[in-house]
């Protein structure tokens, strides 16, 4: 596991879930930093940058299913097509029960499918959980 500070892409438009991502990193002593992108196509221009300019690839992605102007299958063909980001892990973060979506995401190179409780609490603890389970994985870059 990572004992340093886990590089994190979030595609998220909406400022409250960005706030409950974060309680979800801090409440587990995560340490971060975050990349935030609010629409597709900034997010596509960053993942399409990964590699070409020195940034730090992302340990993890996390995307919010509906984001303006697309949604987060585009953002996965894209992180697909990259190279530099090939062991990066992606999930998809949503309200979204629509089985479709899940295939969607999964196919597009998802490697979860996280649902977004509407109660506080169960987001807190199981949104929580799944990005730490995603985040103890062993580094496949090790």
């Amino acid at each position: 596991m990572n004992t340093g500070t886990f590089q994190i892409l979030l595609i998220e438009d909406n400022p409250g879930d960005v706030r409950l991502v974060e309680e979800c990193l801090r409440s587990r002593g995560i340490k971060y930093q975050l990349t935030r992108c609010e629409t597709i196509d900034a997010a596509i221009r960053i993942v399409n940058s990964y590699g070409a300019n020195g940034a730090q690839v992302p340990d993890l992605m996390l995307l919010d299913y509906n984001v303006p102007r697309g949604d987060a299958c585009a953002v996965l063909e894209a992180a697909t097509n990259n190279p530099a980001l090939t062991r990066t892990r992606k999930a998809v973060i949503t309200s979204s029960i629509a089985p479709k979506d899940q295939q969607d995401a999964l196919r597009s190179g998802a490697d979860a499918f996280i649902y977004k409780p509407a109660d506080l609490d169960t987001f807190l603890r199981e949104v929580g959980e799944s990005i730490a389970q995603l985040l103890e994985q062993p580094d496949p870059r090790s």
